[in-house]
Parts: C-alpha cells; structure tokens; sequence
C-alpha cells in the first residue's frame, strides 16, 4: 500500500483566531511575512484567489473549497513560478486554526501531491518559514527578515 506525501506543520501562536485568520487573508499582512507577496480574494467557497510576487507578478492560483471564518481554510494550490511546477496538477492548502488559552494552535496541511512532484519539493521549507515569520509578526509587530527559498515563494 503506497500512500500519497504531504506537508503538515504546526506552531502555536500568541493570537486571537480572528487575527490569525486576518493575517492569512489580508494582501497587506500577507506582504509583512510571506516573502512580500500579495494574496487576494473575497474569500468565500468558491471563490478564487491570487498570490503575486512584489512586482505583480502571479505566483499561486486556486479556489477556496472551505472558508470558515476564523477556524479553517481550504484551498486548491496551483504553483506558477516557475515551469517545473506549472506541470503539476492542483494541490490541497488547509490552514486550522485552534484556540488554546491566549494563544491558538495554527496547523497548516498541504495535500495532494501526486507524487514527489516539483512542487511537492519546492514548498517542502517555505511553509515552515512562512509560519515563523507569521508568528512572528502577530506575537512581536515584526516578522522575520529570511531570504526567499530560490525557487519556491511557499
């Protein structure tokens, strides 16, 4: 029996589950701690959504398949950097968040891969930095200057 990889990693964060969520679905705050990029969408099941390099340039596409405002996000993932991963079929990005006490837990789970496709690779440790430098910008006021991976901005 062969089973399909995937990317699970979680942190736990001094936050409220509506900050966290904003800080997930808001262009402006998504430029302070994932690589400068913007995301955007109205965020609503069905909708689709962009992420765009500092010059616009569009880097991630995909659909929201669950919104639920502030608890999870599910989104399809279709990586366009670069032609590698322009060959690989849609992804699965699901983003929990869990209240704990004054902090919540936030498990980000990236899921079907078909194999260990390009994208599969070049995601493997953009999620990590991008979780750190979110965590850090909600717990400090200041994410974590890192240097993009050079071929992934996930």
């Amino acid at each position: 029996m062969s089973s399909k990889p995937e990317h699970v990693y979680v942190t736990y964060i001094k936050t409220t589950p509506e900050r966290l969520w904003q800080a997930l679905t808001d262009g402006e705050m998504t430029k302070r701690y994932y690589f400068a990029g913007t995301v955007a969408s109205d965020w609503k099941n069905g909708s689709t959504y962009r992420f765009t390099n500092p010059k616009g340039v569009l880097q991630i596409e995909g659909k929201v398949v669950e919104a639920d405002r502030p608890r999870k996000l599910v989104t399809t993932f279709s990586a366009v950097w670069d032609e590698d991963v322009r060959k690989d079929k849609p992804t699965l990005a699901t983003f929990e968040i869990e209240p704990m006490g004054d902090a919540c837990k936030l498990t980000v789970i990236h899921t079907g891969f078909e194999g260990e496709t390009a994208t599969y690779h070049q995601v493997s440790g953009g999620w990590s930095m991008i979780a750190a430098s979110l965590k850090s910008l909600l717990e400090t006021g200041e994410p974590l200057h890192l240097s993009q991976p050079e071929q992934a901005p996930v």
